[in-house]
């Protein structure tokens, strides 16, 4: 701006200069053939230097404006090259209470603190957590790269969420990632922990052991975003400290969602085939009742005899307004090893729980939930994603505010032989008796949520559970397990949870 005002003053001294050599009266004598040209190439210089000026004026504007950052939840620093560079975290507190758990029939135990002596319950009461403390950084490279980087500080620890490198060519609607990254899992899995409407995904995510996973992932989304098809191969975690990471899993996801009038549907799909280590060859399935502020786990397989395992899921999703909908369902079938089976060098299985047969299980769950304010749910590329708040408390507003309800279930357990056959701990099957049925436990789980929403960076939920469990390690600790009956291993009691959690994400 000072360079264009030195500039338009000079134009008007000159000018002012042109006027006090302006044509002497008529009785003097004018050179009126002379004085043109050298007026013509005074003004043609001083446009060439205002047109300089000028470049030099725009050329500061867009160096100011690639050093000056954009405000996004945290700076961010774009330039026109296509660098980019974003601060982010996730600070997540979650504090709350978890009952004893309570007789619904027959004669429960419910005091222990091992596995075959009762329900376990150490840690069960109140409790709370830094649920997640996530610091990293994201941003573009020229050319269509893309990169996150973020670890994960809680506990007292280290882990490692997204660390990954992208690439997707300019107007190309192919994309390739590679990294530590979600596997293609479930709609639930894929959605950031921030954007959920629960503390903890569904039972699937945690009792079925999804992590993320060392690999690559290869994807084709339709240019008009109404569907698109993954695939991808992955390692182990990374956090994993072995020198023989020999464990790895496929998967593929797929997913169509068309806008049906005013509904934006979702319909998805994944499959995964998960190959275990060659020197810990055995799968265990558990799950939490629906929080983190406990450890203890209500229903649990212990670890079986196996190759690996397979999952096929479905998805089902739908926005209308302030309404949403979602549900999902996944099959797990288990590769199992057979007892007496050679086992090859350098392999193990880690257990001596061999099954009869291949166990089956299954976990589902459905959702309703409806702003109270207005806003819609956020949905982006398959999975769901920020919701914008309409009328903030930085404006004067009440914030977002969203009910939620869900019924959710997880069955581990299925006869895969005869007579049923179970041990109690801590005696071991026989050599020469594999399991007939896995007595892992059912729950099936009923969650209330409130969120608030000040603005679109702060997150207040208050969240109730019930759950209701049938089996698991808590029958164990009865005699007479070696009945023909499953009945006999499926007394009830019903827990309780509330809990509340306190986020900051940016």
């Amino acid at each position: 701006m000072h360079l264009l005002l030195i500039a338009a003053s000079s134009l008007a001294f000159a000018t002012a200069a042109q006027a006090q050599d302006a044509p002497a009266p008529a009785d003097e004598p004018v050179e009126v053939a002379e004085e043109k040209p050298d007026a013509a190439a005074e003004m043609e210089f001083l446009k060439a230097q205002v047109e300089a000026l000028q470049a030099q004026v725009s050329e500061l504007s867009k160096a100011t404006k690639a050093a000056s950052p954009t405000w996004k939840g945290a700076p961010q620093w774009v330039d026109t090259a296509g660098w980019s560079f974003k601060p982010k975290g996730v600070i997540q507190f979650d504090a709350g209470y978890v009952s004893l758990p309570r007789k619904i029939a027959g004669a429960v135990p419910v005091a222990g603190t091992s596995a075959g002596s009762g329900v376990n319950t150490n840690n069960l009461g109140w409790g709370n957590r830094a649920r997640r403390l996530i610091f990293g950084a994201e941003g573009s490279i020229p050319g269509g790269f893309g990169y996150k980087f973020e670890l994960e500080l809680s506990q007292g620890g280290v882990n490692y969420e997204d660390m990954v490198i992208s690439y997707q060519k300019p107007g190309s609607p192919w994309s390739i990632t590679v990294g530590h990254q979600y596997p293609l899992s479930s709609l639930e899995l894929l959605t950031s922990n921030r954007f959920t409407t629960f503390m903890e995904r569904a039972g699937n995510t945690d009792a079925f052991g999804y992590g993320r996973r060392l690999g690559t992932t290869i994807a084709y989304t339709d240019p008009a975003g109404l569907w698109a098809l993954s695939g991808g191969i992955y390692s182990e975690d990374v956090a994993n400290a072995n020198v023989a990471r020999t464990g790895w899993q496929a998967s593929v996801r797929g997913y169509y969602a068309p806008m049906i009038g005013d509904v934006q549907t979702h319909l998805g799909f994944q499959f995964q085939h998960r190959n275990q280590p060659r020197d810990a060859q055995n799968v265990r399935y558990r799950q939490r009742p629906y929080t983190q502020v406990t450890d203890q786990r209500f229903i649990d397989t212990g670890a079986i005899a196996a190759k690996g395992d397979d999952i096929l899921g479905g998805e089902l999703a739908a926005i209308y307004k302030s309404f949403h909908f979602a549900s999902e369902y996944q099959m797990v079938w288990v590769r199992s090893i057979a007892l007496g089976t050679p086992l090859g060098i350098n392999n193990a299985t880690g257990t001596t729980n061999f099954a009869a047969d291949d166990p089956k299980f299954r976990s589902g769950y459905v959702e309703v939930g409806y702003y109270l304010t207005g806003e819609t749910r956020g949905y982006k590329g398959g999975k769901w994603d920020r919701t914008k708040v309409l009328h903030p408390v930085t404006d004067g507003g009440w914030g977002a505010w969203q009910i939620n309800a869900r019924a959710d279930f997880t069955d581990l357990t299925d006869r895969v032989g005869g007579p049923a056959t179970i041990f109690v701990p801590p005696a071991a099957p026989a050599a020469n008796v594999p399991l007939t049925y896995i007595n892992g436990g059912v729950t099936k789980g009923y969650e209330a949520s409130l969120i608030w929403l000040p603005m679109d960076y702060v997150k207040l939920m208050l969240q109730y559970a019930h759950s209701d469990i049938s089996g698991g390690p808590s029958a164990r600790a009865f005699s007479g397990y070696t009945t023909p009956s499953p009945a006999g291993f499926r007394h009830k009691y019903g827990v309780d949870a509330v809990t509340l959690r306190t986020q900051l994400d940016f």
